[in-house]
């Protein structure tokens, strides 16, 4: 089976990544099944599939407004923000997961996106963009095409991007501290800069973690586990036909959302997502489930993937394992440093589920137990909450939204 698998994807990935001749073909090729799709689709794609963030935010009234920032080496990303109506409101910073951007903290509707619903009660809402999201194409010198600019992982979207993003608000409000909300990868990337560059954690009145990543030997998706299973063979295959990354493409947005309107078809790109993340059919809007997946995947690198493989096969949460003589050379020993979370100081929240294939339990508590200043910790109660129902849940507000809201008063009054 793994060499079926890994035949598969060494026939896909070098369409994916060869020359523009190549390219056109396979362009050709998505175009052919859009057709086919299209005449097929019985289910009206929701109005608000395809819009990006700012028409999305613009059309349910709120202010909106985009900063460009550059990083310590050299991406460039937008930086999007939700200004509060008074001015020196307390601030708030979202942080997305993987292979997700900015619009996923809003794309709920005005009643059940947490950045909306904290907006409405006055919070200056900033909105997070990595390198290789859709806002994030951008080097000072490196083509978005090349390796060079797909050489990153979480580490980078933690150690560069957070840190050129956090002082970019700071320098920009004139306040002394901030509120952090992350989901998945988001945790990830914050707990990288508050553990690799401890003076941030001055800068942070609380952080929320929301299905947080690190130790990930709980992980139980069972389509995550057999590719880990395989992770070396992996490696060499994407090294082998030079794979480096996954822009967004609207095509391939258009196509994923097109076949998911297909009578039948639908609860079937449900129950694969409860298959990745957790099963939870109850709590899945369809429709906001075709929203979600126009812009997905937002971007992703391979190595991301490889790392986060690495985290569920060494059961630590520690840097990227480039193999013993690189990491000497990079890191003076031949194992890759681990991230020291008891330097993480900060007030922090986490919220996990019983049924999140990504956040195992024992994981999460795991963390939690080394965490020095934990001010909340919560397991939400409903036994079939996933890892995406922390933001495509119909009932996340009551879930764990109010009590996110509520505990943020207290450490960041309006």
């Amino acid at each position: 089976m793994k060499y079926l698998v890994l035949l598969l994807i060494g026939l896909y990935v070098p369409s994916a990544i060869s020359d523009e001749i190549s390219n056109v073909d396979i362009e050709n090729v998505i175009q052919s099944l859009q057709i086919a799709i299209d005449a097929k689709v019985d289910r009206k794609v929701p109005d608000d599939a395809y819009l990006t963030i700012s028409q999305y935010v613009t059309k349910y009234g709120y202010s909106f407004e985009s900063h460009e920032i550059t990083t310590e080496d050299g991406y460039i990303l937008e930086l999007q923000r939700i200004p509060a109506k008074i001015q020196g409101a307390p601030a708030a910073l979202f942080v997305h997961g993987l292979a997700c951007s900015a619009i996923d903290w809003v794309n709920q509707g005005p009643n059940a996106s947490l950045a909306l619903l904290m907006s409405d009660l006055g919070y200056d809402i900033w909105l997070f963009n990595s390198r290789g999201s859709i806002n994030g194409m951008k080097h000072e010198t490196f083509n978005s095409s090349t390796a060079e600019f797909w050489s990153f992982s979480f580490h980078e979207k933690g150690y560069y991007d957070l840190k050129a993003t956090v002082d970019h608000i700071i320098e920009t409000t004139s306040l002394e501290k901030i509120t952090l909300i992350g989901h998945s990868e988001g945790t990830s990337s914050a707990m990288v800069l508050a553990s690799t560059r401890s003076e941030y954690n001055d800068k942070f009145n609380l952080v929320v973690f929301l299905s947080p990543i690190s130790y990930m030997g709980g992980v139980t998706s069972p389509l995550i586990l057999f590719l880990t299973s395989i992770l070396d063979e992996l490696v060499i295959l994407v090294n082998a036909v030079g794979f480096h990354g996954f822009a967004y493409s609207e095509q391939f947005a258009h196509l994923l959302v097109s076949a998911c309107s297909i009578d039948g078809i639908t609860q079937i790109c449900g129950n694969l997502l409860g298959a990745l993340a957790g099963p939870d059919i109850e709590q899945l809007d369809l429709d906001q489930l075709l929203i979600f997946f126009s812009s997905k995947p937002s971007g992703v690198s391979a190595r991301q993937l490889i790392h986060y493989g690495q985290e569920i096969l060494a059961d630590t949460f520690r840097e990227y394992d480039y193999g013993a003589i690189e990491n000497y050379v990079k890191y003076g020993s031949t194992s890759p440093p681990v991230y020291n979370v008891s330097q993480i100081t900060a007030p922090v929240a986490a919220y996990y589920s019983s049924n999140d294939y990504f956040a195992g339990v024992t994981s999460v508590e795991r963390l939690v137990s080394e965490l020095p200043n934990v001010v909340d910790q919560y397991l939400i109660e409903y036994e079939q909450f996933n890892h995406l129902d922390f933001i495509l849940a119909k009932d996340v507000k009551t879930m764990i939204y109010d009590r996110v809201i509520s505990l943020v008063s207290k450490f960041n009054p309006l």
